[in-house]
């Protein structure tokens, strides 16, 4: 009880302090050190009580600084999700968010089975949604990526298309790959980063940029695409044979998946019509086995 009461009396406080800023900044204005700089280094933006306070107990999950250095890399994941989020700062503002939104369901869920006289689960059921709270931004992250891995495979046909065609025909590979990126699409439009960085600095570390923004590190086409282009413009090695053969695997990589796909939805299909036909059986059957 008395734990309560202290967490009350502490959430009561940050609310009276969070509006009275609130009202001093709407009626006084901003204060004397909003936007002041020392050198080089400005003062950021006045953080609420409630973010100060997740940054400082979770700073792996919530603190900016740390994007590039925790476990879940979060400057990789945008990268590889197509930058749902402009920076590192407003993904973590959408997780406090996330988590401030699971934290408040769990808690009103957590009292009403307390009310009902289920207390013993309430704890279990706050700390799942706690943990979903805190793990569902960089899920969404994670799927977006794989979304964008699906989607980068089915343009890679139609991107080699374009690029092959474009070879045959006695174009320049910086100026095929160039208006083979127009056509538009995940894989043309790495290709279009590609001849951009390849244009600022030397190849081979304009083909580790393009690496580390493909969406699955483990699609080998995708980096065979890039090995190919990195013997071409570093070893001088001829590409458009390089780009015929990645093409025919392409395709029938996409072929043999559809084909998987469809064989699994015959056999979910299968297995509904049996659930079906026995469900039928019981219903005709059971009323004379009650007689």
């Amino acid at each position: 009880m008395n734990v309560a009461a202290f967490i009350g009396a502490l959430a009561l406080a940050i609310l009276v302090l969070e509006v009275g800023t609130a009202l001093q900044g709407s009626v006084i204005g901003r204060g004397r050190l909003d936007g002041a700089s020392s050198g080089q280094a400005s003062v950021g933006p006045r953080r609420s009580t409630w973010e100060a306070l997740l940054i400082a107990v979770l700073p792996k999950r919530f603190d900016p600084n740390l994007a590039g250095t925790s476990n879940s890399n979060v400057i990789d994941l945008l990268r590889r999700a197509g930058y749902p989020f402009g920076t590192p700062g407003e993904f973590y503002a959408s997780a406090i968010k996330f988590f401030t939104v699971y934290l408040l369901a769990g808690a009103i869920a957590a009292g009403m089975l307390a009310v009902l006289g289920l207390g013993v689960a309430a704890p279990f059921l706050a700390a799942a949604f706690i943990y979903m709270g805190l793990t569902r931004p960089y899920a969404n992250l994670r799927t977006l990526a794989k979304k964008r891995a699906g989607a980068l495979r089915n343009n890679m046909l139609v991107g080699l298309a374009v690029l092959e065609s474009l070879l045959a025909a006695g174009q320049g590979v910086q100026e095929s790959m160039r208006a083979a990126s127009l056509v538009g699409g995940p894989f043309c439009n790495l290709m279009g980063l590609l001849v951009a960085r390849m244009e600022i600095e030397p190849h081979v570390k304009a083909i580790e940029t393009t690496r580390a923004h493909v969406p699955d590190p483990d699609d080998i086409d995708m980096q065979l695409f890039l090995r190919d282009v990195y013997d071409h413009f570093v070893r001088g090695r001829p590409i458009l044979s390089s780009i015929t053969a990645l093409r025919v695997a392409v395709h029938r990589n996409i072929l043999e998946a559809t084909e998987r796909r469809t064989s699994v939805v015959l056999q979910r299909t299968s297995l509904l019509g049996i659930f079906a036909i026995v469900g039928l059986i019981l219903s005709i059957i059971l009323p004379f086995m009650n007689m």
